[in-house]
């Protein structure tokens, strides 16, 4: 499995979350927990690649949503389970900016630096 969570360029953080498991609050906390301190003291963008995770729990999505330090998040999938999981995590309460979904990691990260203002 590849790293969780890695800065890949500028302000942007990947998140990989782990195939075929169920995520739950612990897990999502410890997936965000570098979150928490935003990068050289600024707000970061998420990319947050869902492809076939198995669940994501109300509770891991409140994590998800309940960050402060994250300015904007682009989800990552695949299939049309991809999707209806993202569109889950994405009816929480995001009180950190804009959200989308998207199928194309290129297309995300230019969503990201347009909308979180990241270069």
């Amino acid at each position: 499995m590849s790293q969780p969570l890695g800065l890949m360029q500028d302000q942007i953080i990947k998140i990989v979350l782990p195939r075929d498991e169920h995520l739950d609050e612990q897990s999502a906390r410890l997936l965000t927990a570098k979150l928490q301190l935003p990068v050289a003291g600024s707000p970061v963008a998420v990319l947050m690649d869902v492809t076939n995770v198995a669940s994501v729990s109300r509770a891991a999505r409140a994590v998800f949503g309940s960050l402060t330090t994250v300015c904007a998040w682009a989800l990552l999938g695949q299939t049309p389970v991809d999707r209806i999981l993202a569109h889950f995590i994405l009816g929480g309460d995001f009180k950190s900016g804009p959200a989308g979904y998207f199928t194309s990691e290129t297309e995300a990260i230019t969503w990201l630096k347009e909308h979180a203002y990241v270069h």
